[in-house]
């Protein structure tokens, strides 16, 4: 049974469509105690459903990305492989010896694996760091390239 993952970040309640009948029906965030379990919900034509909420603002997609960063101060670009991507920001493994820390901004330049091989340019704020997996948040693209993530997105 596959998992329906519904976007939640700054709403009271989401409409849920059954897979198979179509019927929608509005349910309310409160409701579910537990946003990080999985539900299991049953429409009102007995097909049961599995549901995962995520508090993020954007989808965020898995990817196998090379590019590079540095750091503000810095004239050396060091090689980062993204993991995923979305509208707002990305998540890399650090794979230097830099001491990366929260509040840092990067600039970060990488292509997408679209059959354009968009080159994306942008600035971004360091969020959450964990282990290796740094965590970023866009605070500057270039050039109409949040536009072309985007479409990289859909």
């Amino acid at each position: 049974m596959d998992v329906i993952t519904i976007y939640i970040a700054g709403k009271e309640s989401v409409n849920l469509v059954c897979p198979k009948c179509g019927h929608a029906r509005q349910i309310y965030i409160s409701n579910f105690p537990d946003i990080r379990r999985v539900y299991k919900i049953k429409c009102k034509c007995m097909n049961f459903f599995s549901v995962a909420f995520d508090r993020r603002k954007y989808k965020r997609i898995k990817t196998n990305l090379i590019g590079v960063y540095s750091l503000e101060q810095s004239l050396s670009d060091n090689l980062i492989n993204i993991i995923d991507l979305c509208r707002g920001g990305l998540s890399f493994i650090q794979t230097d010896k830099n001491m990366i820390e929260i509040g840092d901004r990067l600039t970060i330049s990488f292509n997408l694996d679209n059959a354009d091989k968009d080159r994306i340019e942008c600035r971004v704020l360091v969020r959450n760091i964990v282990d290796k997996r740094v965590c970023c948040e866009f605070i500057d693209m270039r050039d109409g390239m949040k536009t072309k993530v985007g479409f990289y997105m859909m």
